[in-house]
Order: structure tokens, then sequence, then C-alpha cells
């Protein structure tokens, strides 16, 4: 997942949105990601900030449903 953590760290926000949904919503239950990865998606996220702070909310609410 090196490679996701360097797309969340430097892509654009259209491009991180579109990935996180993927991830989040869309793959198949043996490639979900952990809570673990999320909740470090989420960190990165926010400290990136700006427009970003709103894809951090996704994850967090992504694992506030997990819970």
């Amino acid at each position: 997942m090196s490679e996701l953590l360097n797309l969340i760290q430097t892509e654009a926000v259209g491009t991180v949105e579109e990935t996180l949904d993927f991830w989040l919503y869309e793959c198949s239950l043996d490639e979900a990601p952990s809570r673990e990865e999320v909740a470090q998606w989420r960190d990165l996220l926010n400290a990136r900030g700006g427009k970003f702070v709103r894809l951090a909310q996704i994850c967090r609410t992504w694992l506030d449903e997990e819970a």
C-alpha cells in the first residue's frame, strides 16, 4: 500500500477522492483496507489541509460506521 500512501500524499484532490471512494466503498471485502490503514489515510489527509480535510472527514465517517 506504499503506492497508495504516496498517492494520498502527492496527487490532486480529485484523484485522491476517486481512489478513496474505490477503497472505502467499491472494492471487494477481501481487498478492503483495515481500520489502521484508513486512520493513517485520515491523518495524512488532515496534514495536507485545505480541500483534503473534507476527504479526511470521509475517512473518519467510514471509521465511525465500521466501529
